[in-house]
């Protein structure tokens, strides 16, 4: 294939601790897409294709990326063969340490999780957790001057929080908040009785707009399917975008799961090989 392009993300597992009703992970779907998964030397030829290609920014994810028992590793090399690289990890935050905070911090690896409840926590990840240690997370981190961004994915279990979840993660010390609506991909393709209509959503975005000024940037992600993949005519009718613009996915950003195939984004089921 032609040279990868400049933003990538590397999903480095399919292992999870959490259940979230709405995770649009495309294996859930299609489950080959994972298989065999790359051990700690497939990840390092990766690294090594991005390096030769010029990827300027890698975002590693999983599933649970803190769950992959080499991320260290890799997070090491990934540095030393991209030092100008911007790297990133999204994680829910359940194995984050005051040790990892630190150690990610020294090594320039910038971090985002999710804030997807309050009340509604347990539903929206189908754990018996508390939001309580997330948001002590996301505040120790801006105490350690580290940005930590946060994603809020609003469905109808947590619509009616949903502008205490954004306070709560604004004063937490958010450095930037992204709120989206629940996608139909993934699990999510299972529980769509929770999924927002559009009038829903636009109804969200006026009350996040409404609120007073915390000072921290935000932005809305407004797909609610995938148009870099066949979707059935239902699905079409229910969920597609009247104002859909053209996706840039494949050229200014890709995927390599955790099999190490290419996916032009992270919603799409059609792969083709990379090493």
């Amino acid at each position: 294939m032609s040279s990868l392009p400049r933003h990538i993300t590397l999903e480095l597992t399919t292992k999870c601790n959490f259940r979230c009703p709405y995770c649009y992970c495309v294996w859930h779907e299609n489950p080959a897409l994972a298989r065999p998964a790359l051990d700690f030397a497939g990840w390092k030829r990766i690294l090594d294709r991005c390096a030769a290609d010029g990827v300027e920014d890698i975002l590693f994810t999983g599933g649970e990326a803190l769950l992959h028992r080499n991320l260290l590793k890799i997070l090491v090399y990934a540095r030393k063969n991209l030092p100008r690289a911007r790297l990133s990890l999204f994680t829910n935050g359940s194995r984050m340490t005051e040790t990892l905070l630190r150690t990610f911090k020294r090594r320039r690896i910038h971090l985002s999780t999710s804030l997807q409840g309050l009340r509604s926590y347990q539903e929206m990840t189908g754990t018996r957790r508390s939001f309580e240690r997330q948001l002590a997370l996301i505040a120790r981190a801006a105490e350690l001057k580290w940005p930590f961004a946060v994603s809020i994915t609003v469905t109808k279990a947590n619509r009616n929080e949903i502008a205490d979840i954004y306070a709560a993660a604004a004063l937490s010390g958010a450095s930037v908040i992204l709120v989206a609506a629940m996608m139909a991909e993934g699990r999510g393709r299972d529980h769509l009785d929770l999924m927002l209509t559009r009038r829903e959503w636009e109804s969200v975005k006026k009350e996040i707009r409404a609120l007073p000024n915390a000072g921290v940037p935000y932005s809305f992600a407004d797909e609610f399917i995938c148009a870099c993949r066949e979707q059935p005519k239902a699905f079409l009718r229910r969920f597609a975008d009247p104002d859909h613009r053209p996706c840039p996915a494949g050229r200014a950003f890709g995927v390599i799961g955790p099999n190490g195939t290419f996916r032009d984004c992270l919603h799409t089921t059609t792969s083709r090989a990379l090493l």
